[in-house]
C-alpha cells in the first residue's frame, strides 16, 4: 500500500521498484530498484522506508534519497507490511512470529511467538507502533499490546468470538490494523467484534458485534468499517452504537474506507472512488479514478492516494 511522509507519496511495485513521488505533481523524486520481488510495502518510520521481500529479506531505504540502509533476512515468509518508527522496526511472519529489528542496523532485538489456529485468513494486519508501544492484531482473534523496543508484552485481549463448531466458524483473525486515539485502542476481528479498549489496562470500554477483515477508518467521532459483503457502516467512537449502514455497495468488491477532510472515501472493483457523508452515510459523488480494482486508499489531510490492481496510483483532493 502507498504511504505518506513529508508531503510526498511512497509506493512499491511487485517487481522490486520503490519510489518517492511529489504529491503535488506526481513527479519522481527518487526510484530504487531492488534485487528481489516485493511482497509487502511500504512501512515508513523515522527516516526509513521498509519493504518485505518474497525470499524473507527485509530492506530499509533512506527516506531522503532511497539509498539502502540495510538488508537482513528473517528466514521466514513475511505476512504483513513492515511497521517502523524511529526506535523500532517490527516484522510479522506467516508462522506467527513477531520480530523486532534495530532501525539503525536491522539486527534482531527480540522475537515473540504467537499461537496459530488451525485455519486462518492469508496475510496479517500491519502492527501499529508508537515510540515505545505496539498494537498487533493476531490470527487467534486477540489484540496484543507491548513494547516495540524490548518486545515486552503488556496485555492481550480477545477481539474475536471464542468457540465455533469447526475450523471455519472459528476463523476470527484480527486482520484490521489496530488504531489508537488518546488512551483508547480500537480493534476488529473477522466473525467477531469491533472493540474499544483502554490502552493502559486492556479493559473493554465497549464492543459491537460486526465482522470485518479490512482496515477501519477513524474519523473525528466515528469509526467506519466495511463488511465482507461490501456494506459500509459507521460506529460511534464513544460507545460503539451503529449510526448508519450503507448497503448500495454490496457485491462490488469494496476496499477499506478512509476518513478524509469531512468525507468517507471507499473504492470498488471497477476503479471507482465513492464519497460518503460521514453523518448520514449518503452517497455524495462517484468518480472513475483508476483502471482495475481499488486495492488501497491512504489519506493525508485532504488528500487520498489510491492504488489499483493494475499498478496505477492516483492522488485525489476531496475538495475538488
Amino acid at each position: 500500500m502507498p504511504a505518506f511522509a513529508g508531503g510526498d507519496v511512497f509506493v512499491a511495485s511487485r517487481d522490486g521498484n520503490v519510489m518517492r513521488l511529489d504529491a503535488e505533481s506526481g513527479s519522481t523524486i527518487w526510484r530504487k530498484k531492488l534485487d528481489s520481488p516485493i511482497s509487502f510495502a511500504v512501512g515508513l518510520g523515522g527516516n526509513l522506508a521498509v519493504v518485505g521481500h518474497d525470499n524473507g529479506n527485509v530492506t530499509a531505504l533512506s527516506v531522503a534519497d532511497g539509498q539502502t540502509a540495510w538488508t537482513v533476512s528473517v528466514q521466514r515468509q513475511i505476512s504483513a507490511v513492515p511497521a517502523a518508527v524511529s526506535e523500532a522496526v517490527v516484522i510479522r511472519t506467516s508462522d506467527g512470529r513477531i520480530i523486532g529489528l534495530d532501525p539503525a542496523s536491522g539486527e534482531q532485538r527480540w522475537l515473540l511467538e504467537t499461537e496459530l489456529p488451525g485455519l486462518t485468513i492469508q496475510g496479517d494486519s500491519m502492527p501499529l507502533l508508537g515510540q515505545d508501544y505496539m498494537l498487533v492484531g493476531l490470527s487467534n482473534g486477540k489484540l496484543m499490546v507491548g513494547n516495540s523496543v524490548t518486545g515486552r508484552l503488556f496485555w492481550e485481549a480477545d477481539i474475536g468470538v471464542i468457540g465455533g463448531r469447526n475450523d471455519i466458524e472459528r476463523i476470527n483473525d484480527v486482520d484490521s490494523t489496530p488504531m489508537i486515539r488518546g488512551t483508547t485502542a480500537y480493534a476488529a476481528a473477522y466473525q467477531g467484534y469491533v472493540k474499544a479498549l483502554s490502552i493502559n489496562s486492556g479493559d473493554t470500554l465497549w464492543q459491537t458485534e460486526y465482522s470485518t477483515r479490512l482496515p477501519m477508518a477513524l474519523g473525528p467521532n466515528r469509526l467506519f468499517v466495511t463488511s465482507e459483503l461490501g456494506e459500509v457502516a459507521a460506529l460511534e467512537a464513544v460507545d460503539g452504537t451503529i449510526a448508519w449502514r450503507q448497503e448500495i455497495f454490496r457485491g462490488h468488491g469494496m476496499s477499506s474506507p478512509v476518513s478524509v477532510d469531512g468525507r468517507v472515501l471507499i473504492g470498488d472493483a471497477e476503479g471507482r472512488l465513492h464519497s460518503l457523508d460521514p453523518l448520514s452515510g449518503d452517497l455524495v459523488d462517484t468518480r472513475n479514478i483508476v483502471s482495475g480494482a481499488v486495492l488501497a486508499i491512504v489519506e493525508n489531510g485532504r488528500l487520498g492516494a489510491v492504488l489499483s490492481s493494475e499498478g496505477e496510483l492516483a492522488l485525489v483532493d476531496v475538495r475538488n
